[in-house]
């Protein structure tokens, strides 16, 4: 192994996407939101997303989610 100097970390992919309020303790079985965004930033939404959910749900039993990549953005359901 060699010692590298000067190379550059690579961006992460969360990098900090500010998706704003979800209402999620609102949706009830079955129910789903829509959280548009460009094709570019899919990726990094929907990673935020997931993140989010997953902190949500394991602070209030009972909620379970799923978010998919569509066309017009992310889709976020409850299940």
């Amino acid at each position: 192994m060699q010692i590298e100097k000067g190379v550059p970390l690579p961006k992460r992919i969360a990098d900090r996407v500010r998706v704003g309020p979800l209402p999620l303790g609102d949706l009830d079985v079955g129910d789903s939101i829509l959280v548009t965004c460009s094709d570019a930033d899919k990726d990094r939404i929907i990673h935020s997303i997931r993140v989010r959910l997953g902190r949500f749900s394991n602070r209030n039993m009972g909620y379970k989610f799923s978010a998919t990549k569509v066309d017009e953005g992310v889709r976020i359901w409850r299940k």
